[in-house]
């Protein structure tokens, strides 16, 4: 496959076999272009197709379905998943499709955490809305889902659609574009160690065998993924619950939404030390 130009929007839709990733795909770009079917597994290969909004280019990726592990031993089955998995790969965004009828599934937790973990930008689609009666209740529990599964990242409300009577989601691709930009943003050094320390004084670090770690120094090191880099005495002592409770209250204080960012704890009595960053 050809390299992605970083100037493009990479959107890839990925989901468990059957939700209704083809039928988006087409309908956002007005083609048929990828095979629909109601037999799970039709998509095998990927689709590509670029589309243009708002004078941005979306390079448009349509996956075959992700099964779990026990139902994921056929050859077939095999290359889906590695398909799938390149897309992921090769996304900015990825556009995560659940079926309203069905329920989020350890599956669905492990594809997110995947996404997640590879820096990309993640929005949660709940589909086929038009076989469900209470839509409001339903939202709100994925809402719930989301916010406590991925407790370590601030995630937007899922948006609700159903593919066969889609028109182009314009708040969607106004989402992706939004989560695009966001990845690509450096911060201010002084702004960042304003945040840290305002977190900090609000919520004091827990003691670490008798000696309790002083942070001092905040630093963005990376954009695609967003990686900060924390300097201080004994930093890599940390909780992880405190060092969760930081990427928290830095993505709510800078609209950090979308994706996750990492942090790196790192133990040194002055930062400016080494360059090695």
């Amino acid at each position: 496959m050809d390299k992605i130009s970083s100037g493009v929007i990479t959107l890839a839709i990925v989901g468990k076999p059957n939700v209704g990733k083809s039928t988006f795909f087409n309908k956002v770009l007005n083609k048929d272009l990828s095979p629909v079917s109601e037999i799970p597994g039709t998509t095998t290969d990927l689709f590509i197709d670029n589309i243009t909004y708002k004078n941005r280019t979306f390079k448009l990726i349509d996956s075959g379905g992700l099964k779990r592990k026990g139902k994921s031993k056929s050859d077939e089955q095999q290359y889906i998943t590695k398909e799938s998995l390149k897309a992921i790969y090769l996304a900015d965004v990825v556009l995560f499709m659940i079926e309203a009828d069905k329920e989020f599934t350890k599956t669905d937790k492990q594809i997110c955490r995947l996404v997640l973990d590879k820096g990309k930008g993640l929005i949660f689609v709940i589909n086929k809305i038009d076989l469900v009666d209470e839509l409001k209740k339903i939202k709100n529990e994925y809402i719930y889902y989301i916010k406590n599964l991925f407790s370590d990242a601030l995630l937007e409300d899922p948006f609700s659609i159903c593919s066969l009577k889609l028109e182009f989601p314009k708040k969607i691709f106004d989402e992706v574009i939004s989560i695009h930009s966001r990845l690509r943003k450096n911060f201010d050094n002084k702004d960042l160690n304003e945040a840290l320390h305002n977190a900090i004084n609000k919520n004091k670090i827990p003691v670490y065998s008798r000696f309790r770690p002083k942070i001092k120094y905040i630093k963005q090191v990376s954009t695609r993924p967003i990686i900060f880099k924390i300097f201080g005495n004994q930093a890599n002592k940390l909780s992880l619950d405190y060092q969760k409770y930081l990427a928290k209250n830095l993505s709510k204080k800078f609209n950090i939404k979308g994706f996750k960012i990492f942090l790196r704890f790192v133990s040194a009595e002055n930062p400016f030390k080494s360059k090695k960053y």
